[in-house]
């Protein structure tokens, strides 16, 4: 027997792939059905879902996150229809194809429809204390949801880094956030994972007062006993480190930006390339956008588990 062609990945791609197949016949099915009865011409969808333009994926996945079940006929959970969704987009990818479903205006529409499915899903913990949820961190860097493919991913990676590690729960704890709040820390005399040469380690920071609230570094430096969230260089894997993603977002940021205090993440340029110096605008995404995108990255089960253990260090 050959092996699966996700055989060395976390996440099942073909777990979704399939899931679109046995969605697609039915689909078909019923509308050559409804054609015998009624005199208008309805489109079938294409079964290689490869071969759908753009405009045909969208609309078609639209209906399939809204009836897409289990071959016993039952629905599945909002994490799992998730979860199937990266698995298409990730053979996507696999086999070339460049449509990147959850950020390209093309799908705003299947966002939109997604976002509806996923908003009122709540952390499930079972008896043993562990988080119940379909989705892992690393299912979002295999399919490229995470890491520096694009302006928007690389979006995706700061909102998905800094609610893991600052502890930012909310669209408009997001929203609120500007360049003066996350500052760089030099560790001197601690060696490196990695690098045993080295006496320099370091981490981003984001102080916090003691009721909660979120303030930077310039209003709170010299005072004792302030909270405060890091996070780490990593070592092992340079390509996910969150220093580097950080400085290289930094880069393809306009300098107008750096020192305002009403914006973070800001709109990509349409017209930017992988090589355009540049790669965002200096307006702010929508709110809505955030939520989109925060909901997502709220079901990542490290998320949820980093939210219900985390403690901040105190200086």
């Amino acid at each position: 027997m050959e092996p699966a062609a996700d055989a060395s990945f976390r996440l099942k791609f073909t777990y979704g792939v399939n899931a679109w197949r046995h969605w697609v016949v039915a689909k078909n099915a019923q509308i050559e059905d409804s054609k015998t009865s009624n005199s208008f011409r309805v489109r079938t969808f294409p079964t290689d879902i490869l071969k759908c333009t753009t405009d045909e994926l969208n609309y078609s996945l639209i209906f399939f996150i809204k009836e897409v079940r289990k071959p016993n006929g039952e629905e599945y959970s909002p994490d799992s229809i998730y979860y199937l969704c990266l698995g298409i987009q990730q053979y996507l990818y696999e086999n070339g194809r460049i449509d990147s479903i959850f950020t390209d205006s093309y799908f705003d529409k299947f966002a939109d429809n997604l976002h509806e499915i996923l908003k009122n899903l709540q952390p499930k913990v079972n008896a043993q204390g562990q988080m119940l949820c379909r989705i892992e961190e690393e299912h979002l860097w295999e399919s490229k949801q995470l890491g520096a493919h694009s302006p928007f991913v690389l979006l995706n990676t700061l909102i998905y880094f800094h609610t893991k590690h600052f502890i930012l729960k909310t669209a408009q704890e997001h929203m609120s956030l500007s360049f003066a709040q996350i500052l760089k820390h030099w560790k001197k005399g601690v060696p490196m994972k990695g690098q045993a040469n080295s006496s320099k380690n370091i981490s981003l920071r984001f102080y916090c007062l003691a009721n909660g609230k979120k303030e930077g570094l310039a209003a709170r430096k010299n005072r004792e006993g302030v909270p405060v969230y890091e996070i780490t260089e990593n070592f092992e894997n340079p390509l996910r480190c969150p220093v580097k993603l950080y400085e290289f977002f930094l880069s393809k940021c306009p300098e107008s930006i750096k020192n305002r205090n009403d914006i973070f993440y800001p709109v990509p340029e349409r017209s930017c390339v992988p090589d355009s110096p540049v790669w965002y605008s200096t307006q702010s995404i929508g709110h809505h956008t955030m939520d989109k995108m925060l909901t997502r990255v709220l079901l990542v089960r490290e998320i949820q588990e980093s939210h219900l253990h985390a403690q901040p260090i105190y200086l």
